[in-house]
């Protein structure tokens, strides 16, 4: 059951509410019309004192096109936002889990395995160009120039426990997600 339900409530059952609020869920409506649910209910986790270290968004990057391009885009103006949770956001879908790395370097623990992870990753330029350096994937490169409209690091393989990524710009990370169960 959610701590919140945040948003401005737009297409929220009357019915769904009073299910939730009966649960102890608070539900928060916030009308503007310039930012998006998922910023309004960033905002929200912001405002509650028991704000989390991590923000785990699930289905994100799923359904439309343009409104996978919209969790993207959110997902890179939160980390610029000093009014939203300085915490790690993660977009997860069935197949993978995406996140921001920051300038600088960053190290990825990636086990591998049944219910983990599996050995595809991406990284991807979303704002500006950014020049990276990897250590643990099939490909690694240094010093090497990644833009759209140009070379991006795609289908990479991890070959390490631990991935350290050196970016100059915040970068995209994706890395798919093994859906065969433990055994």
């Amino acid at each position: 059951i959610p701590d919140f339900i945040c948003g401005d409530l737009d297409s929220i059952r009357p019915e769904v509410g009073a299910y939730y609020e009966k649960k102890g869920t608070k539900i928060v409506q916030n009308p503007d019309q310039y930012s998006s649910d998922l910023t309004k209910s960033l905002k929200c986790i912001n405002n509650d004192p028991k704000s989390p270290l991590h923000v785990v968004i699930i289905g994100g990057i799923g359904g439309r096109f343009d409104q996978g391009f919209s969790q993207l885009h959110h997902l890179y103006t939160a980390s610029k936002d000093s009014s939203l949770p300085n915490s790690q956001i993660f977009l997860v879908n069935p197949q993978s889990i995406c996140f921001l790395l920051m300038k600088g370097m960053n190290r990825i623990t990636a086990p591998l395995g049944p219910g983990l992870f599996a050995e595809n990753v991406g990284i991807i330029p979303i704002a500006r160009p950014s020049v990276i350096t990897t250590k643990g994937l099939e490909w690694d490169v240094t010093d090497w120039y990644t833009e759209f409209g140009g070379q991006m690091s795609t289908s990479n393989h991890i070959k390490s426990h631990t991935i350290d990524i050196d970016t100059s710009e915040r970068v995209l990370f994706t890395m798919e997600l093994d859906r065969s169960r433990p055994e």
